[in-house]
């Protein structure tokens, strides 16, 4: 039947809140709840639903809002409080102990709120009173009514659905001053557990709304608002908000929305947090220059540039210098020419020395023709198709076959035959008069034998030679060997005499 009650209760408390209208003046707050109640004495011990029997209560509060942490409370529960155990060294008419005890605090205290005005926050209560007693033991056949008083203490969590109606969760903990009411005053004999006054716990699930003060439009209620900014004085941080009618927070103060310290209506940039000598607008590079009119905003720059630097003090702020670490000219962008050839050094490929425009800014020193940023000769004149180097005369290049003609190799073999050095010895001779050409060792084999086979020996052979020439101090940057195999005879291999002309090794100068 309490429980039919209390659901019925708990229907109609609802229903009541939804038909309520809306005010701007919600501090004071009501709660009926309901939950089971736990012993625990001199018999024992059923806190945390450890045994039964549970009981259940109802219970209520009124509380007033004092501020985001703190409500002011009057808070009571009522219903049912039992136990039941055995004591096997009792007489037998006293084995089974038991009783039950209706009972109701009172209590006056605080909620203490761990989240400012959060619509979900744990709290804590505390608070003391009195409790109202009317037990009945199996040990006596006489009721005990009495009352005494009472402290509190317990832990709960809140949610706001909105800013009118909430639900909580909550475990409280009533400590009696009085330990009789169980039917068992603390006795060495019965039981050791509580050697206090007995207690109880109160858990419960309640619903809470938060009244209105009454209908201001009606004219019920007068709401004192002397600033007029919709927030009623006693809650009004800033009461006396001037000039009226300004857009304010939920303090009552002058709105900040960038939260610069510079109210909404004096900042010139109310969104964006900024400095006061600027009326609220930023100077992101502290450069004294207000975002708004620094063309370098998030870079520090002098005033007389407009906030935009100039690293290289060439004259040329960095957004405009292409090379902004290095003092340049305008005509260039603010990039340097360091010879003033007319070719900025980032394009001039001789940029120390001065040469002409059509030279990339290289001059043509041995005056071939031939600019010195593509003269593979720069010193000795030559021709345009030999990049700038001499052309390699007939009795040169004569002279070179000749000495190709003598080298000879121990058959089958990459070994060098020692009757061969004088001519690789001419040949050095020749590639020290030609010090910028190149030099590509080609070895040939004739046709008899594994086609691969000769295609590694004839490698190997103009690694020989290669290493020959390095040995004698040719820079190897200057060589190449290749072999080629029996792929390019220079006569028919069907003779002897034939094949002997193509085992050879060739010399190739180039530039």
């Amino acid at each position: 039947m309490i429980m039919k009650k209390l659901l019925v209760t708990l229907i109609a408390f609802v229903f009541f809140i939804q038909i309520n209208a809306q005010s701007a003046e919600r501090r004071l707050g009501i709660e009926v709840n309901g939950g089971i109640n736990e012993y625990q004495g001199d018999l024992g011990s059923a806190l945390f639903f450890a045994r039964g029997p549970g009981y259940q209560g109802i219970g209520g509060s009124i509380s007033y809002y004092l501020n985001p942490f703190i409500d002011v409370c009057l808070f009571g529960s009522g219903g049912d409080v039992g136990y039941f155990t055995t004591h096997p060294f009792n007489p037998p008419q006293f084995k089974d102990q038991f009783f039950k005890t209706n009972l109701a605090t009172v209590n006056g205290g605080v909620r203490i709120k761990l989240l400012k005005d959060a619509k979900f926050t744990p709290y804590i209560m505390l608070g003391a009173g009195g409790v109202y007693l009317h037990s009945t033991v199996s040990k006596s056949p006489d009721s005990y009514t009495g009352a005494a008083g009472n402290v509190a203490g317990g832990f709960g969590f809140q949610y706001r659905f909105n800013e009118k109606l909430g639900v909580r969760l909550q475990s409280m903990f009533n400590y009696t001053f009085n330990d009789i009411w169980d039917g068992e005053p603390f006795s060495y004999l019965t039981h050791t557990r509580n050697k206090n006054n007995d207690l109880f716990a109160y858990h419960s699930l309640g619903f809470f709304y938060n009244l209105p003060y009454g209908d201001a439009s009606s004219g019920s209620i007068k709401i004192k608002d002397r600033d007029k900014d919709g927030v009623p004085d006693n809650l009004d941080k800033c009461p006396k908000t001037m000039p009226w009618e300004l857009p304010v927070n939920d303090e009552g103060c002058p709105k900040d929305s960038d939260l610069d310290t510079i109210p909404d209506y004096m900042d010139s940039c109310k969104y964006v947090f900024g400095m006061r000598k600027f009326n609220g607008c930023p100077d992101t590079d502290k450069d004294s220059i207000v975002d708004s009119k620094d063309d370098c905003p998030t870079n520090f720059g002098p005033v007389e540039f407009n906030g935009c630097p100039d690293t290289d003090g060439d004259g040329i702020l960095d957004k405009d210098d292409q090379c902004p670490a290095v003092k340049g000219l305008k005509e260039f962008n603010g990039c340097p020419d360091t010879d003033g050839d007319g070719v900025e050094d980032r394009k001039d490929k001789c940029p120390t020395v001065t040469g002409a425009i059509e030279g990339e800014g290289c001059p043509d020193t041995d005056g071939d023709g031939v600019y010195d940023n593509t003269d593979k000769c720069k010193t000795v004149a030559g021709t345009i198709a030999n990049k700038g180097c001499p052309e390699i005369k007939k009795e040169v290049a004569d002279k070179i076959a000749l000495a190709a003609k003598g080298i000879n190799f121990e058959t089958g073999k990459d070994v060098i035959k020692a009757e061969s050095f004088d001519d690789l010895d001419a040949l050095v001779k020749i590639l020290n008069e030609y010090p910028e050409a190149n030099v590509a060792v080609e070895g040939h084999t004739d046709n008899v034998g594994d086609k691969a086979k000769n295609l590694d020996l004839s490698q190997k052979r103009a690694n020989a030679v290669k290493a020959y020439l390095i040995s004698k101090g040719i820079s190897e940057t200057r060589l190449t060997a290749t072999g080629y195999g029996d792929t390019q005879p220079i006569v028919d291999n069907a003779t002897k005499a034939g094949k002997a002309k193509n085992r050879r090794v060739d010399f190739k100068l180039t530039y």
